[in-house]
């Protein structure tokens, strides 16, 4: 009995070795068809390490596994600003530094180098798709960019960065909105504004174009009115303009606090007192915006 289990024993070592070769074999092939730049088949072969829990635990098959789909990404899709490749090569990466937990893995440095490139290449895509066709795209990648910089810069401000992202696309919005009066564009605009605004209350572009975008409101009723309004629906067109108008003035004051020399802020507190029937202010803010050329 006790022979037997030595057999079984003895079968066992060799079939745990065997697979061990045959996966060590497996990342050789992947590594030289890496150099080789035959990079499909690299990927391929890669891909079949992995199956093996003993070589998916390995830093060194995610490193490799993260270079050869960052070539990829190189070679066929930097015009991708989804790019699967990309997305493989910044999670192979990132597991790969996870993975080596006691810091044994020389090439460290190198593998933040690329993740910070992949960041920049994120990045540079949001600048490219910030519109109204591609805006959640650009916010699928911005959350990407803050998930790579969490890794490789520990002091990432992941909030200073969200309000630059939607005070982007906020503005963006509010631009478009100008041009045409959209109600969709409109929603988009506040929901973006304010989300930066819930960041940075404080900050004079987002409290800038927030209080322009309820003034504008504002103006665009009173422009209705010169229509052919029914005599009894005049008041609560009134009454919508100067509700607009209270919920600009709190925005535009912190705008003019920030930046007490910008014409279309000044414009913008002139109209809403002009609105509120505040003669003594609006003659302030409109001497003051006459005042800059």
């Amino acid at each position: 009995m006790k022979r037997a289990k030595h057999i079984l024993l003895s079968c066992l070592l060799l079939i745990v070795s065997a697979t061990g070769f045959a996966q060590l074999d497996l990342l050789n092939k992947a590594q030289n068809l890496y150099v080789q730049k035959k990079l499909d088949s690299a990927r391929i072969v890669i891909n079949r390490t992995l199956k093996n829990p003993e070589t998916a635990k390995n830093y060194q098959t995610w490193m490799l596994r993260g270079v050869i789909y960052k070539e990829l990404y190189k070679l066929k899709e930097t015009d991708n600003v989804a790019s699967p490749s990309r997305d493989s090569a910044v999670v192979s990466l990132i597991q790969c530094i996870e993975i080596d937990a006691k810091n044994e893995n020389p090439q460290k440095q190198n593998i933040i180098k690329s993740l910070s490139w992949l960041a920049a290449q994120y990045h540079n895509d949001i600048l490219k798709i910030t519109d109204t066709l591609h805006y959640e795209q650009a916010l699928v990648n911005a959350k990407k960019y803050k998930a790579i910089k969490k890794v490789v810069e520990p002091t990432f401000n992941e909030k200073e960065y969200d309000y630059k992202i939607y005070s982007s696309i906020g503005s963006m919005f509010e631009e478009c909105y100008n041009k045409n009066s959209s109600k969709k564009l409109l929603d988009l605009a506040k929901a973006y504004l304010l989300k930066a605004y819930d960041i940075d209350n404080n900050s004079d572009l987002v409290n800038k174009n927030l209080g322009v975008l309820y003034y504008n409101q504002a103006v665009d009723i009173i422009k209705k009115m010169d229509y052919d309004i029914p005599l009894d629906q005049l008041p609560i067109y009134q009454d919508n303009s100067i509700k607009l108008g209270k919920q600009a003035l709190p925005y535009l004051l912190k705008a003019i606090k920030a930046n007490t020399s910008d014409k279309a802020v000044l414009e913008g507190l002139a109209g809403v007192y002009y609105l509120l029937n505040e003669t003594e202010k609006y003659n302030e803010y409109k001497r003051k915006s006459d005042e800059i050329k």
